[in-house]
């Protein structure tokens, strides 16, 4: 999905993300612009995208790979999260694709590492 300049096209969405009303992370969302046309039809603080992806436009997630890694603070993401410049983070990016392997979505998501924490449970297949 690249242009002739090599750069990709993409529809891009930013949420800040709370808890008991303080920022806790930064999540900034791309999507193939026309399935992120769509999505800006609807009132994205009020709807989550996943739900809307599968209920309304019909988009059949699959899969995905995610990458959470640390890192610290750039003076806008501070800003926007009430953190000193430099601060730790958690750097999180997940790419999403459909049944058919199709690019549904691509996260970059920063939250504060003083207030954030993802737990995984993993199994595995006995056979």
């Amino acid at each position: 999905m690249k242009d002739i300049t090599g750069l990709v096209k993409a529809h891009h969405f930013k949420r800040i993300r709370y808890a008991n009303n303080i920022p806790i992370g930064i999540e900034r969302h791309y999507y193939p612009v026309e399935l992120g046309n769509k999505l800006s039809r609807f009132n994205l603080d009020q709807e989550a995208f996943y739900e809307l992806l599968g209920r309304e436009l019909k988009v059949k997630t699959f899969q995905a790979e995610q990458e959470i890694t640390a890192g610290v603070s750039t003076v806008n993401d501070s800003h926007l999260l009430n953190i000193p410049e430099g601060s730790s983070i958690i750097i999180a990016e997940r790419k999403i694709t459909d049944m058919n392997g199709d690019f549904v979505e691509f996260e970059r998501a920063y939250y504060r590492a003083d207030m954030y924490s993802f737990k995984i449970t993993l199994s595995r297949n006995s056979r």
